[in-house]
């Protein structure tokens, strides 16, 4: 063997060992460890407050996993969800949802007892609290509720931090894949301990290359249903690589961030999201290098946490592109 090949077996050799590494250590933790919080996320001033949300969002997602693993086999009948109505049949939740934001807000009010906390089951179908400047805890205690209750594995745990009425800091826990994504701003954006960045130069400019998701929600309505089935028929007739709905708006931005997803949209008619769903994938997508705004957003500037509306892409490019595809009236 040639010394030039000898030396090409030895790269191939360490690159396939550090490449298994890398592979172990994303893949092969328990879910009974506590997952790595990146040196870098522990030099903000939120620290302490990371590392709260982390412990939280893992016991809260221990809570789902026994059900979610359950699902279809006979150990499903040791699991009861009590699953109760909201706004309709669509919109519940279940009592691993009330649950879990019990034990999440225990947590921070016993850590934390003069921060504000807007949970999603405490707010229930009334009007969602206000955002002061008061350092404030938003909740998702289970984010992709009709996933969990079916046992599908999209389906999380989030906890986003806000200071001065803007979100500085997320978490957001998928206890079936055991994927963590942390972000904290000004620090950086990581899945698994490994950060995550979309590069200008790379990401996705075009709605013809671009994998996208979007959610319906809760609308039922015939002239709702219309519209929004008219924005994915203007999608599919300019030319996508696929379309997509995976039932959890938390994920969808961290498969945004990650760029599993190249863009994904909600709110076309009233089937928008609430802060819960964006706060703590606000700081992870922006953290990333995302683009994230309301569809009607006609000037770029801060996303506003009670949107009825969002559009989250990986390039500018590709949601200004994709913004003149869900306005009927731009065709």
């Amino acid at each position: 063997m040639s010394v030039a090949n000898k030396n090409l077996m030895t790269a191939v050799a360490a690159a396939t060992a550090v490449v298994g590494a890398g592979f172990l250590f994303l893949h092969s933790r328990s879910r009974d460890e506590m997952p790595p919080i990146p040196s870098q996320l522990l030099k903000s001033c939120y620290s302490d407050e990371l590392k709260l949300a982390v412990q939280l969002a893992k016991r809260a997602g221990e809570n789902m996993i026994g059900y979610i693993e359950s699902k279809g086999t006979s150990e499903a009948a040791n699991f009861s969800l009590h699953i109760e109505t909201k706004s309709g049949s669509a919109d519940f939740c279940t009592k691993v949802d009330v649950e879990n934001e019990k034990l999440i807000m225990d947590g921070i009010q016993e850590r934390f007892p003069s921060h504000e906390i807007i949970g999603e089951e405490a707010t229930g179908t009334g009007e969602v609290p206000k955002l002061t400047k008061n350092p404030t805890w938003i909740i998702d205690p289970i984010d992709g509720t009709t996933n969990f209750s079916s046992g599908l594995s999209m389906t999380c745990v989030s906890i986003g931090f806000c200071v001065g009425g803007h979100p500085v800091m997320g978490v957001i826990y998928a206890p079936a894949s055991n994927e963590w994504y942390l972000g904290v701003k000004g620090f950086g954006a990581y899945r698994n301990g490994i950060r995550i960045l979309q590069h200008t130069s790379t990401a996705t400019k075009l709605i013809s290359k671009a994998m996208i998701c979007c959610e319906f929600g809760y609308s039922r309505k015939q002239d709702e249903i219309d519209v929004m089935l008219g924005a994915v028929s203007r999608i599919l007739a300019r030319g996508c690589r696929a379309i997509r709905q995976l039932g959890s708006g938390c994920l969808d931005l961290c498969y945004v961030a990650s760029g599993r997803l190249d863009i994904v949209y909600a709110g076309v008619v009233n089937e928008g999201w609430k802060p819960w769903d964006y706060a703590a994938g606000l700081v992870i997508c922006q953290e990333a290098g995302c683009v994230m705004e309301s569809i009607d957003q006609t000037v770029p500037g801060e996303f506003d946490l009670y949107s009825k509306s969002i559009l989250c892409g990986v390039s500018r490019e590709l949601v200004n592109e994709c913004r003149t595809l869900l306005d009927p009236k731009e065709q």
